[in-house]
């Protein structure tokens, strides 16, 4: 059997991977050496450089972290992230890694099925960063899938529930909740297609953090506890090995305790000086619900994001698609189910979860022609013709169009005609006369819930038959997926921690954007300085540095071929195709040249401890300074965000994560992606509270400024305060933030004039400048004015005041801050 269409889906997994094959409406996961559906995401390499990949890894990873790796997914994309092997001394990346799983599944197919595949679509988490995507294509080039579309793993969970549902404009909800990554998506069903309408995710929400809550707040206390050990933690380098032998355990123990009350881990440890300590604990699964509960609510609160944005409520989702392994746990079923904590929508568990993306892929891979099959033929052998067809694989059309042109020789009298033998009777399209360059269009005729395989007959003015290559095509009648959409927004850094979006979330890919921008620095190609640098983001924060930098266009002054002033123009063009894949174009006028595939998709290295320790407190005090704040101001949205940080255990996470990013790297990465979240949420609070804020203080500076300039103004001042405090009054019904503060800061000005006219804004002035003296350039010329100053304030002397503040401006680093103009009512003056 030649193939025409892909056909393999792969799930390449956080924890486990699987290949799955299409046959015409059912799929077939292929099963690997140990006879199992799925295959550990696993790498082990031995002091003999033999390298090991899948089950035999991953239980070597409990005794021999040294040689092992797992988890690898997590940190595609993200430099820094190499593993040394240290008994070979062999050294890989995680794409690298990555592409052993994929070959291993390659020989899988080879020896249940006896074919070398070169194509397999690949899936990958929606909330995957454009860098995440651009190491799996690397992986699968490494691998030899020389053609390896990339396709979302919840679109390809929606097809395994739905490729031959008969569902119309209904819909459902994707819950995917894997090992290291969670999506959610909005899946609209409608005249046999889907389209996702929403999407909402996180890279670093999946079962692993369950495992590792288990190890760090039940397993290590116990054994801690039982053997006296003060120092076993996970950021422990003693305890490394032993660490990782717990995190295996509670895997284990919590896929158990999803049909058992409670189970025994029982096992020994080993620490870095061979020392032994037997562990014996008892789990049950109350106690794992607990832990549980910060992940579910946070993967939650994702789904009813998801929902809301695309003004949707539990009431118009017919169904929620359960996908990945942790969704067998009943409770996380139960809480899901719960109308008041969870959703409260309905379930469907009719596919198995661990393995629905792998089929949803396969499903996927039967709609991709391959191709060869896609190109134009070579030149048939003399007295045969070649057909070159135009038509959809797959598709919701009972009645699909099927066009083409025959080559290979003259058409002229012969006619080409298609035939469904398996349908009873028989379907036969008629026979369609070739136009004189060979060109024709007909539509077929299919049934519905197998692969029909139509033959073709091409035939002369006589009826003789006409050898003709290919002789036969297939259709399959089924749900198919339309235009992806991006599911975070792309856009670059600018000057000021600004962000200019090109291209907005949930845009059909593919998706292109041209902006014209200018630089901030100049090139000098003689001297080998100054570079063009653009920051691609990918997020959906206007605030730079909260967003994840996926990469960065650069051009050097080796790549030019003249000097580039500052403030030249850059014509930059995003283009992204389907599978999330980015080319950049730069081109810049003055050199007249374009810079093409110039970005470099990386994320930032993993970031250092001791930074993480640092930004870590920052946040904290950020978090307490903002909570106190809304809690005197009692302002409901601000204390809702609050309350699903307390929810989601961010600051618990963060505190967890820095202590394990000691001698963990993974943790490292994912304390990073936390601490963001907490940035964010934290910002979320400080936006809430800005009108309240502004609020208040405008009523409190209307009654200050009120009594100012009734005792100190004249009649003009006093109809200009009128006038203002009505306009203040307008802003606050209005609810109007900029407006109202800019009407405020137009009362201030007022009252720093009606100041300024009787002198007081100099006592004012002098008062602050006093102040500042510890940071002014020259400390013995400063108190001389500082002197000179009080003497002038206690005689009246106006003008010398001014004189001596004016100096003293002068001496400071950077210009002070204009001063209060109420300050003198809260002293009392």
């Amino acid at each position: 059997m030649t193939r025409t269409t892909i056909d393999f889906g792969i799930d390449l997994g956080t924890t486990n991977s699987a290949i799955a094959r299409l046959n015409g409406v059912d799929t077939e996961i292929i099963k690997n050496n140990d006879n199992a559906d799925t295959t550990p995401s696993a790498v082990m390499i031995d002091r003999r450089d033999r390298l090991y990949v899948g089950d035999i890894a991953r239980k070597r990873s409990e005794q021999d972290v040294a040689n092992t790796c797992v988890e690898f997914k997590l940190r595609m994309g993200t430099t820094g992230q190499d593993k040394l092997f240290e008994a070979s001394g062999r050294t890989l990346s995680p794409e690298e890694m990555s592409a052993e799983v994929l070959k291993s599944l390659r020989r899988d197919v080879a020896q249940r099925t006896g074919e070398d595949i070169s194509a397999a679509v690949i899936t990958v988490p929606a909330a995957f960063d454009l860098s995440a995507c651009d190491a799996t294509r690397r992986a699968a080039a490494l691998a030899g899938l020389t053609h390896a579309p990339l396709l979302q793993e919840p679109t390809a969970a929606a097809l395994a529930y739905g490729f031959q549902s008969a569902a119309d404009n209904v819909f459902w909800l994707v819950y995917d909740l894997g090992g290291g990554t969670f999506d959610a998506a909005v899946i609209n069903v409608r005249d046999g297609e889907f389209t996702v309408v929403n999407h909402r995710g996180d890279n670093f929400l999946g079962g692993k953090l369950i495992d590792w809550a288990i190890v760090e707040e039940l397993l290590i206390p116990a054994v801690a506890r039982e053997h006296g050990l003060t120092d076993l933690g996970r950021g422990r380098p003693r305890w490394l090995g032993a660490v990782n032998k717990l995190k295996l355990a509670a895997e284990a123990a919590k896929i158990r305790l999803s049909q058992a009350d409670s189970v025994t881990v029982f096992d020994e440890l080993r620490d870095a000086e061979g020392r032994t300590y037997e562990i014996d604990v008892e789990l049950t699964r109350a106690d794992v619900e607990r832990l549980a509960e910060p992940f579910i609510v946070r993967s939650i609160n994702l789904c009813r994001r998801a929902l809301a944005e695309s003004g949707l409520g539990p009431g118009d989702i017919e169904k929620v698609l359960l996908v990945g392994g942790p969704t067998l746990s009943p409770y996380l079923r139960e809480r899901l189910a719960d109308p008041a904590a969870g959703l409260g929508i309905a379930l469907d568990h009719s596919q198995d979860p661990i393995t629905a993306v792998a089929r949803g892929a396969a499903i996927f891979a039967g709609t991709q022609r391959l191709a060869d099959a896609a190109a134009p033929a070579a030149p048939p052998a003399a007295g045969r013709y070649a057909v070159e067809l135009e038509y959809r694989p797959v598709g919701p059309d009972t009645e699909p169009f099927v066009g083409g042109r025959v080559t290979g020789g003259p058409t002229a009298g012969l006619s080409i005609e298609f035939v469904n033998p398996e349908a009873k009777p028989v379907w036969r399209s008629g026979r369609i006369e070739l136009s004189p360059d060979g060109a024709f269009v007909t539509t077929l005729w299919a049934e519905r819930g197998r692969a029909n395989t139509f033959r073709i007959e091409l035939t002369d003015a006589t009826g003789a038959a006409r050898p003709v290559t290919p002789d036969e095509l297939t259709y399959t009648v089924g749900v198919v997926d339309t235009q992806p959409p991006l599911t975070h927004s792309i856009g670059v850094g600018l000057d000021g921690n600004e962000v200019e979006w090109l291209i907005k979330r949930g845009t059909p890919l593919p998706a292109r954007r041209r902006i014209l921008l200018r630089t901030t620095v100049g090139i000098s190609r003689g001297q080998g300085e100054g570079m063009i640098r653009i920051p691609v983001l990918e997020g959906e924060y206007d605030r730079a540095d909260r967003n994840r930098r996926i990469g960065r266009l650069e051009v050097s002054p080796g790549q030019v071929r003249r000097d580039v002033p500052e403030g030249s123009e850059v014509d930059l063009t995003i283009v992204i195709d389907e599978s999330r894949l980015v080319v950049a174009r730069a081109y810049v006028p003055i050199l007249d040249e374009e810079f093409e595939h110039a970005i470099n998709l990386r994320t930032e290295t993993v970031p250092e401890h001791a930074e993480l320790v640092r930004e870590a407190e920052a946040e904290k005090r950020r978090l307490a300074a903002a909570r106190r704040l809304a809690t005197e101001l009692d302002d409901p949205p601000a204390l809702q965000v609050l309350a699903r940080i307390d929810a989601e255990r961010i600051v618990e996470d963060v505190a967890a994560m820095v202590e394990a990013a000691r001698v963990d790297t993974d943790a490292a990465v994912t304390c990073g992606k936390r601490l963001l979240d907490l940035k964010a949420a934290i910002d979320e609070v400080e936006d809430a509270l800005e009108w309240p804020m502004l609020v208040q203080e405008a009523r409190e500076v209307v009654p200050a400024a009120r009594e100012i300039v009734t005792q100190r103004g004249r009649p003009q001042h006093r109809q200009l305060l009128a006038a203002a405090e009505n306009a203040i009054q307008e802003a606050i019904t209005a609810h109007d933030a900029v407006l109202l503060r800019q009407r405020v800061n137009e009362l201030r000005t007022l009252v720093i004039q009606v100041l300024d006219e009787t002198g007081d804004l100099q006592y004012l002035a002098f008062d602050e400048l006093q102040v500042l003296q510890p940071e002014m350039r020259d400390p013995n010329e400063a108190a001389q004015l500082v002197a000179t100053g009080r003497r002038a304030a206690e005689t009246g002397d106006v003008a010398t005041l001014r004189h001596v503040n004016e100096q003293l401006r002068g001496m400071l680093p950077s210009p002070p801050p204009p001063p209060d103009p109420f300050s003198t009512v809260r002293r009392g003056r």
